[in-house]
């Protein structure tokens, strides 16, 4: 993301361990910051202070602990309180629809959902060409269901990205 011009990335973990390797490991890229934090507790943040939050492997981690759901609601709750209207929350995960819809989809959140099904390299989709997935929204129902019969999410080689806007 820095090649790419972006200048200000904090990144959190609950691990001093891994804070402490990916900051002797990036010590040389001043734009990255590390902090040691629990996404369930994110008070050291400010109301609408993040243009964006990336999601890869957080909610699932969160989803296989005790208390999930509720767990679950405390950590989307912060994401939506310390994004800005107009941010976006991009979740990345094994988490089809039917198990991530009922999180993420919920009013008090204020999010406009759109997801995209990517295939894993060497999985069957990717080898049958399925570039759809890369360029096209799958639509939703506010149920998590598709709109049209045509997605199966029983493919366990795809990676789901739930693209989250913050309402203005």
């Amino acid at each position: 993301m820095v090649k790419d011009g972006y200048q200000n990335i904090i990144n959190i973990d609950i691990s001093p361990i891994v804070i402490e390797a990916m900051q002797k490991k990036y010590c040389d890229v001043p734009q990255l910051e590390y902090m040691t934090m629990d996404v369930l507790d994110m008070s050291s943040f400010g109301d609408c202070s993040f243009d964006a939050v990336i999601d890869k492997g957080t909610l699932d981690s969160i989803m296989c602990g005790m208390a999930a759901p509720c767990n679950a609601e405390i950590m989307l709750s912060e994401i939506s309180r310390v994004l800005k209207p107009g941010g976006v929350y991009m979740l990345i995960t094994y988490g089809d629809p039917r198990l991530r819809m009922p999180h993420i989809n919920r009013s008090v959140f204020g999010w406009s959902i759109c997801l995209f099904i990517i295939p894993q390299p060497g999985s069957r989709k990717f080898l049958d060409g399925c570039a759809k997935a890369y360029a096209e929204p799958v639509l939703l129902h506010g149920n998590g269901g598709t709109r049209t019969d045509a997605t199966s999410f029983e493919d366990i080689e795809s990676h789901f990205v739930y693209v989250c806007t913050k309402d203005s």
